[in-house]
């Protein structure tokens, strides 16, 4: 008798554990495909997988931040902190969260709060993006209109990454707020070439400002009709036309 209760033994365990392993191999399908369509920009996607991702697996800490992070694109500020913080709760060496943490704290209006947090972050030697709790950093200073302490964190950032898109494009944008006109449309002419890849057209409409601040008029009609030709459908497109009509008039 005893052969064939050796035999069925391990047939139960694996039956047990069974459920519980296709729970996890569909999370982690589910986290995939979510993850997928939060890089391509395709929001209610990511929400919709990576929910499903959360029921079947509520204790991983990336699928967490990522839904937090899907939030936060859909400007559910409330959402994304609520999943980010619980990321962190979860693993509270997870530097990554942590930063997205400060990104929504800042879009909360929360500022000192996200540079506390931030300044954190860049404790942590071992992060591999260290530009991003420099660029989030400058951002809170911006928003405040300390454009000082900004510009610091704006360079520091760049030191790491010099083709930071957003970086670059603030930076230009502190010379142009503390109205160095001349420094401005250097710096956001350069960022322009660096935001282009990800379709960011607003260094080019602050560079056709600056311009036109120094009287370039040809310059600044120039910058406006690059975002009318390559950026059809950016943010700025019809301030673009606006301001050009205003020029030309």
């Amino acid at each position: 008798m005893s052969r064939p209760l050796i035999a069925v033994l391990p047939f139960i365990l694996i039956a047990c554990a069974s459920p519980q392993r296709l729970n996890q191999d569909k999370a982690i399908y589910h986290m995939q495909m979510g993850t997928a369509a939060l890089m391509q920009g395709n929001n209610p996607v990511a929400i919709a997988e990576l929910s499903m991702a959360q029921g079947l697996d509520p204790e991983s800490a990336i699928v967490q931040n990522n839904l937090g992070l899907a939030y936060l694109m859909r400007e559910r500020l409330e959402l994304a902190e609520v999943h980010i913080r619980k990321a962190i709760d979860l693993r509270p060496d997870y530097t990554d969260a942590k930063n997205n943490l400060g990104r929504v704290l800042i879009e909360r209006g929360q500022f000192k709060e996200a540079i506390t947090e931030l300044l954190i972050v860049t404790q942590d030697l071992k992060y591999q993006f260290p530009e991003k709790p420099l660029v989030n950093i400058g951002m809170a200073y911006f928003k405040m209109g300390d454009f000082k302490n900004a510009e610091l964190n704006f360079i520091a950032a760049i030191g790491y990454q010099k083709e930071n898109c957003l970086a670059q494009s603030y930076l230009g944008r502190c010379f142009y707020e503390t109205k160095n006109y001349t420094k401005a449309s250097n710096q956001l002419d350069k960022a322009g070439s660096f935001c282009q890849k990800g379709q960011f057209d607003e260094p080019l409409y602050y560079a056709a400002l600056s311009f036109y601040q120094l009287g370039q008029k040809d310059k600044s009609e120039a910058r406006l009709e690059e975002i009318i030709k390559m950026y059809p459908d950016g943010t700025y497109v019809e301030k673009a036309r606006s301001t050009l009509e205003l020029i030309k008039r």
